[in-house]
């Protein structure tokens, strides 16, 4: 891969187990662009075995996953690759892209997770309503890591959306730097941050109008919008505040002391904003267990 500044990106492997012709072991130990403890589960492994006239070829992953949604996403991306694989070995070319990500069956997937999101909320339009909102909310957030993307230089972007679990974005190339991991971060909740004030005052402008509806409807989207991105800031390493974090704090003492201190300075304005002290007293002890 290139990386932004022209400089390729590096990794360098380790191979284990290897027998020649037979089978080989593979983990990272090394890489230029992406934080050692990224690989520190990963490992690849690849066999041959002989069956009848031809060749089994058989493809381990194992990893840690960070989530559910990070395990389908991989599951989803090897079956690619051993599809690829296998159109190449019948034909000799190699084909790019594939259905899974194609833009028109992402945007079916999210109009599916909008209709799975329906009946919670109630089958009538109002449900359905907030649970397209729901869905647009996590759209655009990823939608700002994709931008981000394409600002650090990357060629391609693209977004995997999975239904109830939420979305992926995803560059063309890893990431060359600590900043430009910590600015994708951030890009998420702040693409959707320059939207809200806009939807506020959209609200008021239809409601000013007399057309309710619309301006109830504004409000709960710029509602959701702002909650779904200011949990996403929470600094837990999942999210998108706790990849901030990691990129800033040299060590995990450092990491330990701001994440807390951010963690109590969001519950003291969660309790300014009139949350009871029950649930905020619930949600600190989540999100601690969490970091």
């Amino acid at each position: 891969w290139e990386g932004r500044d022209g400089r390729p990106i590096e990794r360098k492997a380790r191979f284990d187990d290897v027998v020649e012709g037979s089978r080989f072991s593979m983990r990272v130990v090394e890489d230029t662009a992406l934080d050692p403890s990224f690989w520190a589960d990963y490992r690849e492994t690849t066999a041959l075995a002989p069956e009848g006239d031809a060749t089994r070829v058989t493809l381990t992953q194992t990893d840690r996953y960070r989530g559910v949604a990070f395990l389908i996403f991989r599951y989803f991306a090897m079956r690619r690759e051993l599809a690829k694989l296998q159109v190449w070995a019948r034909t000799g070319t190699y084909r790019r892209g594939g259905w899974f990500e194609h833009p028109v069956s992402q945007i079916g997937f999210a109009v599916l997770s909008a209709f799975i999101l329906w009946p919670f909320f109630g089958l009538n339009l109002g449900g359905l309503a907030l649970a397209a909102i729901l869905t647009s909310v996590v759209a655009l957030h990823e939608l700002g890591h994709m931008a981000a993307f394409r600002l650090t230089g990357h060629r391609r972007a693209r977004m995997i959306f999975i239904p109830l679990l939420g979305g992926i974005a995803m560059g063309g190339r890893p990431y060359d730097s600590r900043f430009e991991v910590a600015f994708v971060a951030l890009m998420g909740a702040g693409f959707s941050a320059f939207l809200v004030p806009l939807l506020i005052a959209a609200s008021g402008l239809a409601g000013s109008e007399g057309h309710h509806p619309a301006a109830v409807l504004l409000a709960t989207l710029a509602g959701c919008t702002s909650l779904f991105n200011i949990a996403n800031l929470v600094p837990v390493w999942k999210f998108d505040g706790g990849q901030v974090l990691r990129q800033i704090c040299p060590g995990p003492i450092a990491l330990a002391l701001a994440s807390f201190l951010l963690l109590f300075a969001l519950l003291a304005l969660g309790w300014r904003a009139g949350f009871s002290p029950s649930f905020l007293l619930v949600a600190g002890a989540v999100f601690s267990v969490l970091s």
